[in-house]
């Protein structure tokens, strides 16, 4: 009802002032009120004055510029500008992984310990944290895929932009895909092998977990956050980013679990594979402490009769 009054308050005053130009230059004929309520949207200028440009909008007109925390100019995101559309053999021209971690459960992240060549992030639960990844356009200048769930039970070919295989199980390895709400809430079955060839099996297996992942394309409103508490990608050059919760139910294992990760564009085009460990240390097994037996009593001598 705003915008509708609005414009009807607009196109009334272009009526009236045409109309009372029409009255001052009867030399001059004009178009009628009907026409120009139809085809003007800017105010009609006196007689005889310089044209002016139109003012610019309230952005370019000395508003204020949004800044971060510290001062500085929030940079305007961009889309990506395609240059190749078709890889040469052997060549991958997908994005590029720019963040592949872990962070708390409030958001900010978490420093990974390198091992192995690795980024190793070690966890006691196995849950309650958040899995991370950022991408940005590759060397074929596509703009970054943000499908987190793609699948057709009898096309293998049918994929998310986001692609990631665990080598171990996690939670109780239910073989349903995308099982993530009650009541058949269920686990993830993992890959022993890395291996991204179309079978029904490798496209199953990477739905069942990506579609439990959230795609933000936006820093201000990304799931992860600063130090100083301000909502942020955890990588600067980041235009794209993926979290996932994990949950008891799909829960990480004892012991070591590789995360493989790669990342499509708007084409369909992969881009390199990245990976991460994710570690859960054994519990200690809590052993009550020993129950303290009660020491015997004495025996007491018997009292005796003096003769």
């Amino acid at each position: 009802m705003r915008q509708w009054w609005h414009e009807f308050g607009k196109r009334g005053m272009v009526v009236a002032l045409a109309s009372g130009l029409a009255a001052c230059t009867a030399a001059k004929p004009v178009a009628t009120a009907n026409q120009q309520a139809l085809y003007q949207e800017t105010a009609v200028p006196t007689v005889g004055a310089t044209a002016t440009p139109t003012p610019p909008p309230p952005s370019a007109a000395g508003a204020a510029v949004p800044t971060t925390a510290d001062g500085k100019p929030v940079a305007v995101s961009t889309r990506a500008v395609g240059t190749i559309d078709k890889p040469k053999p052997g060549q991958v021209i997908g994005p590029l992984i720019t963040h592949l971690g872990a962070a708390r459960a409030d958001g900010t992240g978490v420093p990974a310990v390198m091992e192995g060549g690795l980024p190793t992030f070690t966890t006691s639960a196995g849950s309650g944290f958040i899995l991370v990844i950022e991408a940005k356009a590759g060397v074929g200048g596509h703009e970054v895929g943000r499908r987190v769930y793609a699948h057709l039970k009898d096309d293998p070919t049918v994929r998310p932009d986001l692609e990631i295989l665990v080598n171990r199980d996690l939670g109780d390895g239910s073989p349903a895909v995308c099982d993530r709400m009650k009541p058949n809430i269920g686990g993830i079955p993992g890959n022993a092998k890395t291996d991204w060839s179309e079978t029904q099996s490798v496209s199953d297996r990477i739905n069942d977990l990506t579609c439990r992942f959230e795609s933000f394309n936006e820093s201000e409103s990304s799931c992860t956050q600063t130090a100083s508490g301000d909502f942020s990608f955890l990588a600067k050059d980041t235009t794209q980013q993926f979290c996932m919760i994990v949950a008891r139910a799909w829960a990480f294992p004892e012991g070591d679990t590789i995360v493989s990760v790669r990342v499509r564009d708007m084409k369909g085009n992969p881009g390199p594979v990245k990976q991460m460990r994710v570690r859960r240390i054994a519990a200690p097994v809590k052993t009550p402490p020993p129950t303290a037996k009660p020491t015997p009593a004495k025996p007491k001598s018997l009292p005796t009769r003096g003769m």
